[in-house]
């Protein structure tokens, strides 16, 4: 069972004197609550709330509900049980507060909800069919006393629903001012403020031969050389794409080529190279035919080589290989027959410690100087921002080499997510104060670390909705305040029967 929010979309005409008994109803209960005693609850029931009670049986077929929504992970299982019996318990503590305050469906109501279910309803003469209800209560599913309790308590719900319901009317007024606000476009400017590469380079040379030439910073300049002496002594490599067709007797085969010989495999390599040969694509081919699982994702590409990470018979034959001279041979590797081509090369490279060391520096100042640059930068755009001086703006975009690119979609006051900055929130505020063009706001704005300029390019104000529009405005307004309504009155009736102790669970569910 769930709360039907069909009532919350038509006003009550006694709401509002009605409003007022649920409160003094409400009140009253919060100063006289009778807390339930101590006792354990029968293994029968989930839960009690005053005379309402769970049952394990109204909280299996809630949970059913849940898992065929969440799934049914164990994990998951014991959420969807304490969820469960969460509604549960919120949907009891209403009709709790309903009987209390006498606000109950008769039985002529409940007859009448009976007859308007839909699944009782024949086909031809879309009546209330009486064979059908008997039917379905002589399916065992339900009694007639139980599914007779069912609709009185889906009655209830609903006339407390009803009950807790206020009216709220937001004036037209407002409603079309505030369409008009919403629907005004900001089409923006804006310039990512960060320091040129030329002037941040600049300073982290400068900055960087002094750091390498004082002793201080000798041995942390060694440990970084130390982590990163790979990058500076490397042997000679190749970039090859390669085919590999293996065989049952080959080193590490699998799959399709354990039940290969090595003279099928011999004469399969010998297929593949005729076909290069004929002018195929080899990376097509090393993408379909290939034993090497990886080089077979990436279409035969085996990344760079050397005589340390692939079988000496690859590594001379790829090292024979050039740009005028692209294909091998078929080679014999311990892991089977292959095919390469060659891509790129390059030389042995070999730097001394001296050599690099202003490089090491620079990497360990890049992010101090690339602050303090961006430090001096955004204090001088935000002094400029703050008196309103465009032109000083204008100069110090030209001095810092910022360049203003075009927001690609106009900005509105819903807009949630700016695609080329992020999250619109830092902007927000500020939208409204851009009326001319080159208006900007008084500060640099940070999109999620993204600092940034914006300025006003143009400017199109939304107009008024026409009488359609509004009603459409006036029934949202009203449903979204009902239902915000309705929700803060059963929170605050639970926290009532919750801190009154009139809530009860099975402390066997809470394990």
């Amino acid at each position: 069972m769930r709360l039907s929010t069909k009532n919350l979309l038509s006003p009550n005409a006694k709401s509002l004197a009605v409003g007022a008994i649920i409160a003094l109803g409400v009140l009253a209960f919060a100063v006289t609550g009778i807390s339930p005693g101590g006792s354990r609850l029968d293994r029968n029931m989930a839960a009690q709330i005053g005379a309402q009670t769970v049952t394990m049986t109204e909280l299996q077929r809630a949970v059913d509900n849940l898992n065929q929504q969440t799934g049914n992970e164990p994990g998951r299982r014991e959420a969807n049980i304490q969820s469960a019996l969460n509604q549960l318990i919120q949907e009891k503590v209403l009709l709790e507060e309903a009987e209390r305050l006498g606000w109950l469906p008769g039985d002529q109501e409940v007859a009448q909800w009976i007859r308007r279910r839909p699944e009782f309803q024949n086909e031809k003469t879309k009546q209330f069919d009486i064979a059908i209800y008997k039917k379905f209560l002589k399916s065992g599913y339900m009694s007639e006393l139980e599914f007779h309790k069912q609709g009185r308590d889906s009655l209830t719900l609903e006339k407390m629903s009803a009950l807790l319901y206020l009216p709220e009317s937001t004036p037209k007024s407002i409603l079309s001012d505030r369409s008009m606000r919403d629907s005004t476009e900001f089409n923006l400017e804006f310039a990512l403020v960060q320091p040129s590469d030329t002037k941040l380079n600049e300073k982290l040379s400068g900055e960087a031969k002094k750091y390498a030439a004082d002793p201080a910073n000798e041995k942390s300049l060694k440990d970084a050389w130390e982590s990163s002496k790979s990058e500076f002594i490397r042997p000679a490599q190749a970039r090859v794409l390669s085919i590999l067709i293996a065989y049952k007797d080959a080193q590490r085969a699998e799959g399709e080529a354990k039940n290969r010989s090595k003279d099928d495999a011999r004469k399969l390599i010998s297929d593949v190279k005729a076909k290069i040969t004929a002018g195929e694509s080899f990376a097509n081919l090393a993408g379909s035919m290939n034993d090497d699982a990886s080089a077979k994702q990436a279409k035969g590409d085996i990344g760079w080589i050397d005589a340390t990470n692939i079988d000496p018979a690859t590594s001379t034959a790829a090292f024979a290989l050039t740009k005028e001279k692209p294909d091998s041979d078929i080679i014999e590797t311990p892991f089977g027959f292959r095919l390469l081509r060659w891509q790129e090369s390059r030389e042995r490279l070999e730097k001394k410690f001296e050599e690099v060391k202003e490089e090491l520096a620079k990497r360990s100042l890049s992010e101090k100087i690339k602050g303090e640059l961006s430090a001096e930068i955004e204090k001088d755009f935000n002094k400029a921002l703050a008196e309103g001086k465009t032109a000083d703006v204008d100069a110090l975009v030209q001095a810092n080499a910022l360049e203003w690119k075009v927001v690609k979609k106009p900005v509105t006051p819903r807009t949630r997510f700016i695609e080329d900055l992020g999250p619109s929130d830092p902007l927000m505020s500020a939208l409204f104060s851009l009326k001319n063009k080159g208006d900007s706001p008084k500060t640099i704005l940070d999109f999620g670390g993204r600092k940034s300029l914006v300025r006003l390019a143009s400017r199109k104000d939304g107009i008024a909705p026409d009488a359609e529009k509004l009603r459409r405005l006036q029934s949202a307004d009203k449903r979204v305040a009902a239902q915000t309504y309705v929700s803060t009155m059963q929170r605050k009736l639970f926290d009532i029967y919750t801190n009154n102790k009139e809530i009860k669970r099975n402390q066997e569910l809470l394990r």
